[in-house]
């Protein structure tokens, strides 16, 4: 009993102070990666600048690959619109190398970051692939789902004030 309560102490400790942080509504923790290109990227470049949308991805992951046509749309329909679109790879049971073949293979036009340690894919709370999420202009996440947003075209007005 007494080993239960401990774990339970130190689970509360080290995840309780991240569990509420990454849900809609409060603002988007700042990280940094770098591209499979080696350029670096930063969240907190693009508030007050362009709404982020991110895509916690993995080359493993089926339903990954199916939402890859529809994630291509809203990039071709938003990007001239200021979108910035950010895949992330989990880096779980994946390579920076497979995640550039599979990003050459599926063309996408989008960067790729690879999360080489899963630590941005720990801080934002993802439990699988994918995961969305719609951070706007101010910097407040206003969007998370294992799907794609359907109605995206009738909200990204309020992602850009």
């Amino acid at each position: 009993m007494l080993l239960i309560l401990r774990f339970l102490i130190v689970f509360l400790f080290f995840f309780a102070p991240y569990s509420h942080a990454t849900e809609i509504g409060n603002p988007a923790p700042d990280f940094s990666l770098k591209t499979l290109n080696g350029e670096d990227i930063r969240l907190s470049d693009y508030k007050g600048k362009n709404p982020v949308y991110i895509i916690f991805w993995a080359t493993w992951c089926p339903a990954c690959k199916e939402e890859i046509p529809k994630l291509k749309e809203i990039y071709s329909q938003f990007q001239s619109k200021g979108l910035t679109m950010l895949a992330i790879n989990v880096g779980i049971n994946d390579s920076a190398k497979k995640a550039a073949l599979y990003k050459e293979k599926h063309n996408l036009p989008y960067p790729v970051l690879f999360d080489n340690d899963s630590l941005v894919t720990k801080l934002y709370n993802v439990m699988g692939t994918p995961t969305m999420i719609v951070i706007d202009k101010s910097g407040i996440i206003r969007y998370r789902s294992s799907a794609t947003p359907d109605d995206l075209d009738k909200h990204f007005d309020k992602l850009i004030e």
